[in-house]
């Protein structure tokens, strides 16, 4: 496993699998190319590199934080808001896995990512909108680095952007459940019954 976070901020590049790691920043592409630097030379009959986007599943920590920051009245977009997320659903995230698990073709680097990244303005409109809140004021660059000290995180994280798509598992045949952020936070926020 490893991290589309390898590529930086990769500005406006549609990024696939053939795409090369970024130099920077260190604490996100530096951290990756040392993960897959780890894994060089592994005795396998076959290894692939997971290069994921940001899974969406209720009770994790990048879901729950963009959820409550919407509950709040801080749904609006960060920074620019025109930065790329790389998203994908739980479901399309645990069947990828296992499609690439049987899929004996497939080597290498495979991401794993909706075919359908969207800008941060987008991704918290969406769920301002399913989750029922008014419009919310964006959150400033400066406040962003501030919010990230206090809860102790990397502003990098919601400032960059990939576009990436997952282009090797799509010409594998892999079929994702949930290709829209819409419908996939839609999804998320269905209520379960005990």
């Amino acid at each position: 496993m490893s991290t589309l976070a390898i590529y930086g901020d990769a500005g406006e590049d549609v990024v696939d699998e053939d795409h090369p790691p970024a130099a920077g920043p260190p604490q996100m592409a530096g951290v990756a190319r040392a993960w897959e630097h780890a894994v060089e030379g592994a005795k396998a009959e076959r290894l692939v590199v997971l290069r994921t986007g940001i899974v969406l599943d209720t009770g994790t920590p990048a879901f729950e934080r963009l959820a409550k920051l919407t509950r709040f009245g801080l749904g609006g977009r960060v920074g620019s808001g025109v930065q790329w997320i790389s998203w994908l659903h739980i479901d399309d995230f645990s069947n990828a896995v296992r499609f690439v698990t049987g899929a004996s073709s497939l080597e290498g680097v495979v991401h794993v990512t909706s075919p359908n990244p969207v800008r941060n303005e987008q991704l918290m409109a969406t769920l301002r909108s399913r989750m029922r809140r008014p419009w919310s004021p964006p959150t400033p660059t400066p406040l962003v680095h501030v919010g990230a000290w206090l809860m102790r995180t990397d502003p990098a994280l919601a400032l960059t952007g990939r576009r990436c798509i997952p282009r090797r598992l799509q010409e594998a045949g892999f079929e994702f459940r949930h290709p829209e952020l819409d419908e996939a936070i839609a999804a998320l926020l269905v209520p379960t019954t005990p």
